[in-house]
């Protein structure tokens, strides 16, 4: 994927961030519940989002870390990644979070899959992995939706909030996904 390439869906479109995303950003980035699972914590200052957002755009070609944007009306909604962490292997792990106001609408799971498909179909990888908080319910349904199998328990894998979490370790691999 070129710096500026987009990865359009039925409702939502994957374009690289910008600055102007700022406020876009601190919209799900400032909110707890919207954290709570990540690996990241809650944050309200617009330099750390800009920050991350200029991180963003040196992904190379390991790194692909995109917008959520909605077709009808161009709304940042959230991100998405996937992020080759073993060229050797053709291996990656795909992540991605939406304000809470979309929560719900297949919008995650859109997404996601935009990116598995390009992962596979352009990348040419041979597995997708995604690593996700045990008590994350609506993330794990989105993981299965997309095909992904539990493959095991990481134990004690997070520190977060001043407690080692537990995670779930999902993945597809190709062939999995060409015959799904």
């Amino acid at each position: 994927m070129s710096a500026a390439e987009e990865l359009v869906g039925c409702r939502v479109v994957l374009r690289p961030f910008v600055v102007d995303d700022v406020p876009a950003v601190l919209t799900y980035a400032s909110d707890p519940e919207v954290t709570r699972h990540l690996q990241w914590d809650a944050y309200d200052d617009p330099a750390t989002a800009a920050s991350f957002i200029r991180s963003t755009l040196g992904g190379g070609d390991t790194w692909f870390a995109r917008a959520i944007v909605l077709r009808d009306t161009a709304t940042v909604i959230g991100g998405a990644d996937l992020r080759v962490v073993s060229p050797a292997d053709r291996r990656a792990e795909l992540g991605y979070g939406l304000a809470r106001a979309y929560w719900g609408n297949g919008y995650a799971t859109e997404a996601a899959g935009l990116l598995v498909r390009f992962g596979f179909d352009r990348l040419n990888l041979l597995r997708i992995q995604a690593a996700c908080a045990v008590e994350n319910e609506r993330s794990i349904r989105t993981l299965e939706r997309l095909g992904l199998r539990r493959e095991g328990r990481l134990a004690q894998y997070r520190w977060k909030a001043g407690t080692a979490r537990d995670l779930f370790l999902y993945a597809i691999t190709r062939a999995d996904w060409a015959a799904g």
